[in-house]
């Protein structure tokens, strides 16, 4: 399967890359969650560059469903979704920046549901777009990371990139929980993008 997705993307010539990104952020804002794109970044590309070609692609698709959720109309949204996202609204508006990357690092939050939650809310859209970019890194890396080593199972790079993973999302529970995260959407898991 690996050797299929290469030839794809080598099919591509020079346009491989900037084809994974725009097919990357199609996929984010279609709500298709960006794990196994992201393990497949790690194929393709090995952890440095698919690590940057996630990021740009999950950010890129963050942004524009946000813009999507932002020009649906955040009062008729609001009216719809109730008081769970207003209080979720309130608590980004007293923290800006910091709550948005506090959420990006929370893996128990889905991330491509979370790009419209924000288009909804009162953050401002400079704070969602840096703080996006910022607050996947650490999740994105290791599962790139992770996609780079799946055909050594036993390697290294596989043995610690399974272990980042692992506490990374144990680390934002605990997080999330001390800090009194608010739940957006449920309690649904997914790691982040």
């Amino acid at each position: 399967m690996a050797d299929a997705l290469r030839h794809a993307v080598e099919s591509t010539g020079p346009f491989g890359p900037l084809v994974f990104v725009i097919a990357y952020a199609l996929l984010t804002v279609a709500l298709v969650p960006g794990t196994i794109p992201s393990l497949a970044a790690g194929v393709l590309f090995g952890p440095v560059w698919g690590s940057l070609l996630t990021i740009t692609g999950a950010t890129a698709g963050a942004l524009a469903a946000f813009e999507l959720a932002r020009r649906v109309g955040r009062e008729r949204t609001r009216r719809v979704v109730g008081a769970r996202v207003v209080g979720a609204d309130n608590w980004l508006q007293s923290r800006g920046l910091s709550g948005v990357i506090a959420l990006r690092l929370v893996p128990m939050v889905p991330f491509n549901v979370l790009n419209y939650a924000f288009g909804v809310s009162s953050v401002r859209r400079r704070d969602h777009a840096l703080g996006t970019a910022v607050g996947i890194v650490p999740g994105t890396v290791a599962f790139v990371v992770l996609g780079s080593s799946l055909g050594r199972p036993g390697s290294a790079g596989f043995v610690v990139s399974l272990a980042v993973v692992a506490v990374l999302i144990l680390a934002s529970v605990v997080r999330a929980r001390r800090r009194g995260v608010p739940a957006l959407v449920g309690d649904q898991a997914q790691p982040p993008a």
